[in-house]
């Protein structure tokens, strides 16, 4: 685990606000309104960041999503709130802090996916989902954090919006990023297992097999999941399996994926019942013989401890298969 990179969730394409200076009495006045309004809101986010104040910026969006949340339901508004939060998030760790620890703003978050998971509108109630998981991803790029992300209501928002709309392919990236970040805490690992997370992530990798991000990522997870800290391997189903196997198919010129896939593979096959539906699957030697042969330096020696384990001759008599 420790080498596999985690990185923060590719960046929002503008920040939010536009330019002006910081105004406190317009903030207070705001956020005393009793009907938020998205170009108000704007405009005081904006001098807010153009000030450097983003601990204002984060009070103002969170009031405002918590008052959205509990009565107008905007769509639009809620979009730019999380938008502006996932800004921020990125910027520091100080934010990432006061965003999870501070003002109610983590919640606000939660509830706002909840409240549009249940819109008819499916596709703005997908792009709100996408926001969200962006922002819980880069809320758990700090180890310290990933547990009370996770805790909150973090692991079961995500996979609920995995479940919102299962042939939207940017949303399934970034809920599989937030994901993957979140697998590499105990803490998350225990929440996730309960909540089926490794069927579930099998089924998207399978319903997205084109995608080697899809791919890599679902890998990781599936990995992570089945191993802890105490050298404990959970025992996995047929269909993990298989979807592992059928990505390293697919996208025999990855080497994220291949990487990613061996990882899995090599972690999985430490308890034997895994190891058998490893060996069980009809595709895992020629998965297995084709990464090597794409990818001999950097997973050739994964790739034959898989064969030795799985007792699959790879001796010089018995070459790996030429292609």
């Amino acid at each position: 685990q420790a080498g596999i990179p985690l990185e923060e969730p590719a960046a929002a394409v503008a920040a939010p606000g536009s330019g002006g200076s910081n105004n406190n009495a317009d903030m207070e006045s705001y956020l005393e309104s009793s009907a938020p309004h998205l170009l108000t809101l704007r405009e005081i986010v904006g001098e807010c960041t153009q000030a450097g104040a983003d601990d204002a910026a984060i009070d103002t969006v969170t009031q405002a999503l918590i008052h959205d949340n509990a009565t107008s339901m905007s769509m639009d508004l809620a979009l730019f709130c999380l938008t502006t939060l996932w800004v921020l998030a990125r910027k520091s760790d100080e934010n990432k802090r006061k965003i999870i620890f501070e003002e109610s703003t983590f919640d606000a978050i939660i509830e706002a996916m909840q409240i549009y998971r249940e819109s008819s509108d499916r596709a703005r109630s997908a792009e709100i989902q996408n926001r969200a998981c962006c922002v819980l991803w880069s809320l758990s790029m700090d180890p310290h954090h990933r547990r009370h992300v996770a805790q909150g209501g973090g692991c079961e928002a995500i996979l609920n919006a995995v479940r919102l709309d299962h042939d939207n392919q940017d949303l399934q990236v970034v809920a599989l990023g937030a994901l993957k970040v979140l697998s590499f805490d105990d803490g998350g690992k225990s929440t996730l297992r309960q909540r089926g997370t490794p069927a579930v992530v099998a089924g998207v990798m399978r319903n997205h097999i084109g995608n080697p991000t899809v791919q890599s990522e679902g890998c990781v997870i599936l990995g992570n999941l089945a191993t802890s800290e105490s050298s404990f391997v959970a025992p996995v189903g047929a269909r993990e399996v298989g979807a592992v196997i059928d990505g390293m198919l697919a996208h025999p010129d990855s080497l994220e994926v291949q990487e990613a896939a061996c990882f899995t593979l090599m972690s999985l096959a430490s308890l034997a019942s895994n190891l058998e539906l490893i060996r069980r699957n009809g595709s895992t030697r020629v998965a297995l013989e084709l990464a090597c042969k794409k990818h001999p330096e950097d997973v050739g020696e994964d790739v034959f401890t898989l064969l030795r384990r799985l007792k699959f001759d790879s001796s010089p008599s018995h070459p790996v298969r030429s292609w």
